[in-house]
């Protein structure tokens, strides 16, 4: 798995782009801005899907831009669909829905709703290769904020215990900031 971040907008969002190295077919993950620095990561890597972890307009604002442009369909949780709507006046190609896999390539992917933050937010964990992209559900030392619109403490709370319960290794890409793992937030929710 070749995983490239960018940092985009003035929240300083990371866009992801994961592709499979031997087929080069991939997704992109979350982009809020900067369609140009984007488009030249993705080079000639065939991205087959746009997926949106949460509706938040610094995670979608040029996702239905760049899938236009690429030919793709953008996809998110059905629960944050009206959220990335009331951003970018467009619903989704396809909504997802909790423990969906989905496949691009050899690479799979499951859906896992981790509310709290937005009502619908999700990551995308990968298994195989022990990496699960977070959005703004858990940061490095620090996890997503509940006090915005369709946030809940209790269910970020939840949300947490749900994504520390898997493996210690596995390395987490987060929404905003560095890069940390499943063992490394052990202690967060003491």
């Amino acid at each position: 798995m070749q995983i490239k971040t960018i940092k985009v907008g003035e929240l300083r969002t990371n866009c992801y782009i994961v592709s499979d190295e031997e087929t080069n077919e991939g997704i992109v993950i979350d982009p809020g801005f900067e369609i140009e620095d984007i488009m030249n990561e993705i080079g000639a890597i065939k991205i087959k899907a746009v997926i949106l972890t949460h509706g938040h307009y610094d995670h979608v604002t040029e996702a239905f831009h760049l899938a236009e442009t690429i030919k793709v369909p953008v996809m998110i949780h059905e629960k944050d669909e009206a959220l990335m709507v009331f951003s970018t006046k467009k619903t989704a190609d396809k909504t997802l829905k909790d423990e969906e896999i989905f496949t691009v390539g050899p690479l799979s992917f499951e859906v896992i709703l981790t509310s709290g933050h937005t009502g619908g937010g999700i990551c995308l964990y990968n298994k195989e290769e022990g990496v699960l992209f977070s959005g703004d559900t858990l940061f490095s030392r620090d996890y997503g904020r509940t006090d915005l619109p369709g946030g809940s403490q209790r269910e970020m709370e939840a949300s947490l215990k749900k994504l520390l319960a898997l493996p210690a290794h596995t390395k987490v890409y987060p929404g905003h900031g560095r890069t940390t793992t499943i063992g490394d937030e052990q202690n967060l929710l003491e």
